[in-house]
C-alpha cells in the first residue's frame, strides 16, 4: 500500500462492490496499478522519490514539493486554468477503471463467461461510468503534470508520460 486501500472504494463516486470474494481482487488491483500510475505520472526517478516520501509519511507526502502535487490544484497560469482533484482521487479513478473493465467477463474452467443475473442485464460499455471516471483521472493527471512544468526547477527528474482521454466514436 502506498496511498490507497480497499476502504477508498467503499462509498462515493468510486464505490465498488466488495464482498467475501472480491476484497482480495480489489486489493490486487491497487497493488498492481497504484505505483505504475505514479511512475507514469512522474517518471521513474521522481516517481520513486515520491513513493518513498509517501511511505515515510505513512500514506501522505512530507516534502513540500510533493504535498503541492498531492493536494488538489487550482492555479491560474497565464490564460490557462490548471486543475487537479489531487493524486489520491486520480489514482482512485484509474484503479476504478482498471477493476471494472476486467469485470465484463470472467475466465472459468469452461472458458470466458459474461456474468448475467436472473433479473439484470449488462450495460453497454457506452453507458458505463468507468470511462467518465477514467477521463476525470486523466484530467487530474494532466493538471499535475502542467503544474510541475510551471515549477520545473522544483521537480528535477520529472519524466512523466502523456495520457489521453478515452472517447466513444
Amino acid at each position: 500500500m502506498i496511498i490507497l486501500d480497499i476502504s477508498d472504494f467503499s462509498s462515493g463516486k468510486f464505490a465498488l462492490h466488495s464482498g467475501m470474494y472480491t476484497t482480495t481482487d480489489i486489493q490486487s488491483y491497487i497493488d498492481k496499478y497504484e505505483k505504475r500510475y505514479l511512475l507514469d505520472l512522474l517518471g521513474a526517478d521522481l516517481g520513486n522519490e515520491f513513493v518513498t516520501d509517501v511511505q515515510i509519511g505513512g500514506g501522505s507526502p512530507t516534502e513540500s514539493r510533493f504535498i503541492d502535487i498531492y493536494a488538489p490544484i487550482e492555479l491560474d497560469y497565464g490564460h490557462e486554468l490548471i486543475l487537479s482533484d489531487g493524486i489520491k482521487e486520480m489514482l482512485k479513478g484509474f484503479i476504478y477503471f482498471e477493476y471494472l473493465k476486467d469485470q465484463v467477463s470472467t475466465v472459468t474452467a469452461v472458458g470466458m463467461l459474461t456474468p448475467k443475473g436472473e433479473n439484470s442485464e449488462p450495460v453497454s460499455g457506452l453507458f458505463t461510468q468507468m470511462y467518465t471516471r477514467y477521463n476525470d483521472a486523466v484530467r487530474s493527471y494532466k493538471g499535475v503534470q502542467k503544474y510541475i512544468w510551471t515549477k520545473h526547477g522544483d521537480y528535477s527528474g520529472f519524466n512523466g508520460r502523456n495520457k489521453s482521454l478515452v472517447y466513444w466514436i
